[in-house]
């Protein structure tokens, strides 16, 4: 007898000690596709890219030289490339697919395209400092990414402190701290320290 169909809940990555493949990767993250996964390990070709070299580091290589992580050569470059669980866990976790505990955020199964925004602050793989984006800071100022967004432009807001591995701006938390503190006394009000990050 055929038992039902259970649905895809993913590779937890908690108790995986061996390499993960990119379609491993994709599963742990609640990917529908590898294509997302696959740039992650190889910049598009130079052809597509008119000749030049990629701009930046794949972000899988990326957070393996920041965390300090050799990569096996072999298992890299081979046909089904598969990289070290804490290389994974720490990818998730800066994109904002896993949680702190290396969870999958649910909000995020599934998915689609394009450039989306975590649900919650991310970790930065090579410091462990807490990455706050543009939707944090609009949801705590009670604004939309738009204000966010024009207040950069305008350069009334403290600049990001950086972008993540896939080019999203954000500023790390005591820094966002530091700019909701800015806005309260703008306003003329107290800060409401049970936004902080």
């Amino acid at each position: 007898m055929n038992a039902p169909h259970q649905p895809d809940v993913g590779i937890d990555l908690t108790r995986r000690q061996e390499p993960l493949s990119l379609t491993d990767i994709g599963r742990a993250f609640g990917l529908s596709s590898r294509g997302a996964v696959h740039r992650w390990h190889k910049p598009p070709g130079q052809s597509a890219m008119d000749g030049k070299p990629p701009a930046t580091t794949p972000a899988l290589h990326a957070v393996a030289e920041a965390l300090g992580t050799p990569l096996d050569r072999a298992l890299v470059a081979s046909a089904r490339p598969r990289f070290p669980v804490d290389v994974v866990l720490a990818l998730g976790k800066a994109l904002g697919y896993l949680d702190a505990d290396g969870r999958i955020v649910e909000e995020l199964r599934g998915k689609g395209r394009g450039r989306w925004l975590p649900a919650a602050p991310t970790i930065d793989p090579a410091t462990g400092k807490r990455r706050v984006y543009t939707n944090h800071l609009a949801t705590a100022l009670g604004v939309g990414n738009e204000a966010i967004e024009r207040s950069l432009t305008r350069g009334v807001l403290t600049a990001p402190d950086g972008t993540d591995e896939l080019d999203r701006n954000f500023w790390w938390a005591p820094t966002a701290n530091a700019i909701l503190i800015d806005q309260a006394q703008r306003r003329n009000q107290k800060p409401d320290t049970a936004k902080f990050f």
